[in-house]
């Protein structure tokens, strides 16, 4: 019996090394061309926001413009609207029921270049149990459209 409970522990313990180990790097300091401004409006938000939430957006910035940079980029601008907790019994009049409690939230962006300031925002239901704070990817497809900016 023994044995089996040693082996249980071996095993979990290296499979949560190895899936630790596939985590996407956190970014780099020293990019080229520079980061650009990466500023987060909390005055602009409508209630207390999680801070996992702030630094996994920095990082994911920071992250995808390592890969795709572009330089006209000056600043970006973000906070976050309409945030609800499900596991905490908050519920959000216009999403639908769900089993899983989820975090639902919307991100706004401002990206300001040297000839324009563009806006994007977008709504996210988000399940609590899949939210990876630093590696989270749910935000990618609204930072990449931004990034994309001209």
């Amino acid at each position: 019996m023994k044995n089996r409970i040693l082996t249980f522990f071996v095993l979990s313990f290296t499979l949560l090394f190895i899936v630790n180990c596939n985590q996407t790097a956190l970014a780099p300091n020293n990019p080229t061309p520079p980061y650009p401004k990466i500023i987060y409006d909390k005055t602009l938000d409508t209630s207390i926001i999680p801070t996992d939430f702030s630094k996994t957006l920095d990082n994911r910035i920071k992250i995808l413009f390592n890969q795709n940079p572009n330089p006209k980029i000056q600043a970006i601008h973000y906070h976050f609207t309409h945030f609800y907790n499900e596991s905490q019994g908050d519920r959000s009049p216009s999403i639908s029921f769900s089993a899983y409690p989820r975090y639902l939230i919307q991100l706004n962006l401002k990206v300001i270049t040297q000839d324009t300031t563009s806006f994007y925002k977008q709504n996210y239901e988000i399940p609590i149990a899949l939210f990876n704070p630093m590696y989270d990817q749910h935000f990618d497809s609204l930072i990449s459209k931004a990034l994309k900016t001209p």
